[in-house]
């Protein structure tokens, strides 16, 4: 796995060039794991009867065709363990997933959009070299998790299809000014110009994985019962070590100084709108309900030309169905020990166990990276581990990591250079805004039945 699955998609992946080899590779990462019994009560009979379960325009999804969805699914979650609503759930939502992909597949024929067997081919030999493999074992691990290899080629070669409906159709329309270059760099890189830096807290009121409207609402409660002993004047810190489950809430939240390139697009709009001293009100994310306070703000001028670049080896444990969060959390910090104490090296660690086989078949190295290229959480861990030390165990989307900084160095980096990377991330941004318009677009124009949830779009 290159070391680009944690970079921050703005700046690696170009609205012209959209990375389908990175999604058709996330396939065979799905593969592993397929659940050996029926999906659900309500799929039982998948396997001897078959029947309609959406139609879309003039063509059908079965539920033979779902049933098989759902046996990717079950690589991700612990099918058999959810509730029967919770099943439901689970089905209407792979079922509105092939809807769409099935539209989609309708616009690309339309448009005559297609991918032969030789560029399938390269597709398939590129997806089996970034997982460590050569083109039979990818086929051998496809059928020994119970997937037939034709119907493997064909979910890739659609692949394929989408992501060039979706280049031609929307990322190549994106057009992006040099004024707006000019303010994203001022913004993010601080590039011949003043940057404004927030130093910040929080608090988090967490919300579980695959939370219940139930639980989501008692963490709410939660949440509001904090923001209004705020508002009553206790201490922000003394709430914070009491109440916030963020990692840092024995140190009152405290976040730092950061610039907006740093804090989570999630936040910007708010923490702009704060002044010093004052406190949000509850600002909602897939981890929960956060409540920030502004303890300074300052400005200062950075040089866009000289950045600092940080050698890194790393370890990844990811999430899987024969392995909850706890449990992946659990392993990281253990292996983490076995090489602080000692018993074990962090490439040998890194080889053997890391889930990023890129950099595990090199002892865990990622190499020279820039923190702008990679996922908050990573580039916050980064920049805040000293040369040398192993950091904490910390999560981002794609599991539970620990680092190692190595080296760093200050680079000379171009404005055109730096020009280039700002636009490709003004195009990635606004493509996928354009890109959800488009969708939605697609399906209000076509006519669908979905028999599992009753609903029928007419778009006649």
């Amino acid at each position: 796995m290159p070391a680009n699955r944690f970079n921050r998609p703005s700046f690696r992946h170009a609205a012209k060039s959209f990375p389908w080899l990175a999604l058709a590779g996330a396939l065979l990462i799905g593969t592993p794991g397929f659940s050996a019994e029926p999906p659900a009560t309500s799929l039982a009979g998948a396997q001897t009867l078959d029947r309609i379960v959406a139609v879309v325009n003039t063509d059908v999804i079965t539920q033979r065709q779902l049933f098989e969805q759902l046996k990717r699914v079950g690589s991700q979650i612990n099918v058999a363990s959810l509730s029967p609503q919770d099943r439901k759930q689970l089905d209407e939502r792979v079922l509105d997933r092939m809807i769409t992909e099935e539209v989609e597949m309708q616009r690309a024929k339309q448009l005559g959009i297609t991918a032969d067997d030789t560029r399938l081919d390269d597709a398939l030999s590129g997806i089996a070299s970034r997982n460590g493999m050569s083109l039979p074992q990818l086929q051998q691990a496809v059928l020994s998790h119970g997937e037939n290899w034709a119907d493997y080629r064909d979910s890739v070669r659609k692949q394929i299809i989408i992501e060039d409906l979706k280049r031609r159709e929307v990322f190549e329309r994106v057009n992006i000014s040099d004024r707006e270059v000019d303010e994203y760099l001022k913004q993010y890189t601080g590039t011949n110009t003043d940057t404004t830096e927030y130093h910040l807290a929080q608090i988090l009121i967490s919300v579980p994985e695959n939370a219940t409207p139930q639980q989501v609402e008692t963490a709410k409660k939660r949440a509001e019962g904090v923001l209004s002993a705020l508002k009553s004047g206790q201490s922000f810190e003394k709430v914070s070590a009491e109440r916030s489950d963020a990692p840092d809430a024995t140190k009152g939240g405290d976040l730092g100084w950061r610039d907006l390139s740093r804090i989570p697009s999630l936040f910007t709009d708010t923490v702009k709108t704060l002044k010093p001293e004052e406190v949000s009100g509850l600002i909602r994310s897939p981890n929960g309900f956060h409540i920030l306070k502004l303890l300074g703000e300052r400005t200062g001028t950075a040089s866009s030309t000289n950045l600092t670049e940080y050698d890194v080896e790393h370890v990844l444990i990811q999430v899987s169905s024969q392995q909850n969060a706890q449990q992946a959390a659990a392993q990281a910090q253990a292996l983490r020990q076995e090489i602080i104490s000692g018993k074990a090296t962090f490439a040998d660690v890194a080889r053997q166990y890391s889930a990023d086989k890129g950099s595990a078949t090199q002892g865990g190295q990622l190499g020279w990276i820039k923190p702008a290229d990679m996922v908050p959480e990573f580039a916050d861990m980064v920049e805040n581990t000293p040369v040398g030390q192993i950091s904490p165990v910390f999560r981002t989307q794609f599991g539970f990591h620990f680092l190692k900084v190595l080296n760093t160095r200050k680079v000379k980096v171009s404005i055109e250079s730096l020009r280039a990377q700002a636009r490709q991330a003004i195009g990635q941004r606004r493509a996928d805004e354009d890109l959800v318009n488009y969708i939605r677009r697609l399906r209000a124009e076509a006519y669908i039945n979905n028999r599992l949830t009753g609903s029928v779009n007419d778009a006649q």
